[in-house]
């Protein structure tokens, strides 16, 4: 911007004759009325999701480190499965409310010990020297390298192997469970092995259920162990008969009406969480 020449006059007339203008004092009024330029770097906004998308995928899946008590927990609340891997290589893939704890500190050491409240599959990493257990309220299961799943609750615990052997550990006595045999321990009372060649314990995560002349009530039971469903009879009529079909699908309702409808029985639901039923019908015994 330029000035004309009356205005610089007018300018000079404001001044007195012996003025002296004091040239480091306009120097620092300039410079107090000047905004600094910042140089800002790109942000990484990719770096930033990813650690977001991580920190939600914790949080809904469920891992958590508790420092005072030097245990990590696998909580999977999410309502689908979850799958983990742990310290030692091995994975173990969690059913929607199970929770898995281990020590922070000590796994993968001089052992490898788990507490297991629900159900998991688990592909253990061999290692002979640095045995692998899941212990319960009820008992444990003791491996050095193989594949089985598990269910533990309160008053029972339940392995089927698929691949391997597992010890299975209850008041103070132990059983070998092979591949394709399943066993269950109750609390109070004895432990009990059988053959599995169809893995239907598995189903929950599998979706895989394969009956040959499989009695009813067992059927029935495969279906509360993997997916929690409960049948009761009608006036305590009871009805068996064997199902001999194959499935693969993750809804069990479907399964129980469709068995139930091809013998006579029908099926009615008594509650709002879809997992319970009342059995009414005639049958072949």
């Amino acid at each position: 911007m330029s000035l004309e020449q009356n205005d610089i006059d007018q300018l000079v007339k404001n001044y007195r004759e012996d003025f002296t203008p004091d040239v480091e004092q306009g120097l620092r009024a300039l410079h107090g009325r000047l905004t600094p330029v910042r140089r800002l770097r790109p942000r990484n906004n990719g770096r930033l999701y990813a650690i977001a998308a991580a920190v939600l995928l914790l949080l809904t899946a469920g891992y958590f480190v508790f420092a005072d008590r030097g245990l990590t927990e696998l909580r999977n609340d999410t309502g689908q499965l979850a799958t983990y891997e742990l310290p030692d290589g091995s994975s173990v893939v969690l059913q929607s409310g199970s929770v898995l704890h281990y020590s922070a500190s000590d796994f993968n050491t001089a052992e490898r010990r788990l507490t297991l409240d629900g159900q998991g599959f688990f592909e253990v990493a061999p290692d002979a020297d640095r045995p692998f257990t899941v212990s319960s309220a009820v008992g444990s299961v003791r491996v050095t390298g193989t594949a089985f799943n598990l269910r533990a609750r309160s008053s029972e615990l339940e392995v089927e192997v698929s691949e391997g052997t597992v010890l299975l550990q209850h008041a103070g006595r132990e059983m070998q469970v092979k591949a394709r045999e399943a066993a269950l321990a109750v609390d109070g009372g004895s432990m009990e092995r059988e053959e599995a060649p169809n893995l239907n314990h598995h189903a929950w995560r599998t979706g895989e259920l394969r009956f040959d002349h499989t009695p009813f009530e067992q059927v029935l039971v495969y279906l509360n162990d993997n997916w929690g469903i409960v049948c009761t009879w009608k006036d305590d009529t009871t009805c068996s008969f064997p199902v001999t079909s194959s499935y693969h699908t993750s809804d069990a309702r479907s399964v129980l009406e469709d068995i139930a409808e091809l013998n006579g029985v029908k099926v009615r639901s008594t509650g709002t969480d879809g997992k319970h039923f009342e059995l009414t019908g005639t049958c072949s015994k």
